[in-house]
């Protein structure tokens, strides 16, 4: 058996294993949703429950303070700004990640800086960036963040306090925020771990939470 397939198999086997997961989102997630997120985490969920791209923030990653500053103007961020590119990181964490691996795209969304990890070109960039912002459904928005990159206490009290219905965040702390969940499998580290990876962990706790706080695109008109 060839290295691809052995990894076509233990994804497939993945899937599998957090099915249950993605039927319970199913019932809760509209295929018209629009999902913002920190990182990949988005398009994870999209992939999962064969959703068309209705946001851009797929393939991707922020740094936290870029993030927060993102959703507190998220409309003029995704209609106006305007998207160029630039060669290094303001962060050095980003610089030193680049170092031998994969260059990919920087954009600069005015002054926003955002990592298109799984992007090839800026002019791939440009493109899918415009076509899955013009996508967004406000009406329908779900936004998710993360304790990662550089994510602070204030920028969780922050995150807490946008003025979205439906937000999640999930910490390697405990808290008494409502949008905050806490992960224990993570608890005494300074960030939650890889979505891609414990992808099933997170659905656990994302269906856990929107149970518990009735949010439910379904239903929604």
């Amino acid at each position: 058996m060839n290295r691809i397939n052995k990894k076509a198999i233990k994804e497939k086997i993945k899937f599998l294993l957090r099915y249950r997961y993605i039927c319970a989102l199913r019932s809760r997630i509209s295929k018209d949703t629009s999902i913002i997120s920190t990182n990949c985490f988005a398009g994870r969920i999209m992939q999962d429950l064969s959703m068309r791209y209705n946001s851009p923030t797929e393939g991707l990653y922020f740094m936290y303070p870029d993030y927060i500053k993102f959703l507190k103007n998220l409309k003029y961020y995704l209609n106006e700004a305007t998207l160029t590119f630039t060669p290094t990181s303001k962060y050095a964490i980003c610089n030193e990640r680049r170092k031998g691996g994969v260059k990919y795209p920087i954009g600069l969304l005015g002054d926003i800086e955002i990592h298109f990890l799984h992007y090839h070109s800026e002019e791939e960039v440009e493109e899918k960036w415009r076509r899955r912002a013009s996508r967004i459904n406000w009406n329908k928005l779900l936004v998710i963040g993360m304790m990662q990159n550089e994510c602070t206490e204030a920028d969780i009290v922050d995150f807490d306090a946008l003025p979205f219905p439906n937000k999640i965040l999930f910490s390697a702390k405990k808290s008494n925020l409502k949008s905050v969940v806490y992960i224990p499998k993570y608890s005494g580290q300074n960030e939650v771990g890889d979505p891609y990876k414990d992808t099933r962990l997170f659905y656990k706790y994302l269906v856990r939470y929107m149970k518990k706080n009735n949010i439910n695109f379904k239903k929604k008109a």
